[in-house]
């Protein structure tokens, strides 16, 4: 009713209203209903600033609102936007403890290395805090993961012919749940994945379980994958492969480098 109210009486009363600030209002009081709503209206900038700086996405990062910041995602809102203050969204997150919404940007692709007017990283905040699993995730981050992908099972209809194996040119990182972070599970999930000829992931299923939660971590993951496909006499094939995905904790010294602790194998 709010936002119907809300829209009619742009449209009826004629008034002028800052569409971007009212984005960044709604999403700053956790209004996802309106939020979405006003998103869906093409004049709208998700990356709009306020005089602090602050987007919406930032205002998201500190909201207690689940899924604020996946919709500022879908609506492609910029990841690494600095405020006046030099924070990025991820930075927000961390500093306020928003341990999902850090999460989100991190698989999205957030930029761990920016450093705000006071020199310090989202992993600078992050040990300072003593935020243990925001500190683990941030290194998960960090670093490419080794990535090493065969084919499972060679398509019989190729015969003796050679098979260029697939290779991956995107990847998501698989990152710990904070449950299962703070349950200190630790081992490996094997997932069973086909390989499109057009580079995406078709079916993902889970080949050896080590936990719910982190089963689905990694398969979450690697659905966002992208990869040159697997080829025959340099056509694209669809292949079933094999990756192997490991959860590893390991407590590390402040300053030293980060690592990405999700290892991909096949």
């Amino acid at each position: 009713m709010k936002a119907l109210f809300f829209f009619l009486g742009i449209a009826v009363f004629g008034q002028s209203v800052d569409l971007d600030e009212e984005l960044r209002k709604e999403v700053r009081a956790g209004h996802y209903a309106l939020a979405e709503k006003l998103l869906e209206n093409a004049e709208v900038d998700p990356d709009s600033k306020d005089a602090e700086g602050w987007t919406a996405l930032m205002y998201a990062a500190r909201s207690e609102t689940p899924h604020l910041v996946q919709l500022l995602l879908k609506a492609e809102a910029a990841l690494d936007l600095p405020n006046r203050d030099g924070e990025t969204a991820l930075v927000v997150a961390v500093k306020r403890g928003n341990v999902d919404a850090a999460r989100q940007l991190l698989m999205a692709g957030a930029d761990v290395t920016p450093k705000d007017t006071r020199g310090r990283t989202a992993l600078d905040w992050a040990e300072a805090d003593d935020r243990t699993y925001l500190s683990q995730i941030i290194r998960i981050a960090s670093r490419p993961s080794v990535a090493r992908v065969t084919v499972a099972e060679k398509p019989i209809d190729i015969g003796s012919e050679p098979l260029v194996p697939p290779r991956v040119v995107k990847e998501t990182p698989p990152l710990y749940t904070k449950n299962a972070f703070d349950r200190g599970i630790q081992g490996r999930v094997v997932l069973k994945v086909i390989i499109r000829k057009d580079g995406s992931i078709g079916p993902v299923r889970v080949d050896q379980s080590l936990d719910d939660e982190l089963d689905e971590a990694a398969a979450e993951a690697i659905r966002k994958w992208q990869f040159d496909p697997a080829r025959v006499n340099g056509e694209p094939i669809n292949v079933l492969t094999s990756i192997e995905v490991d959860f590893i904790i390991q407590k590390q010294k402040k300053n030293q480098i980060p690592t990405r602790l999700g290892k991909i194998f096949s």
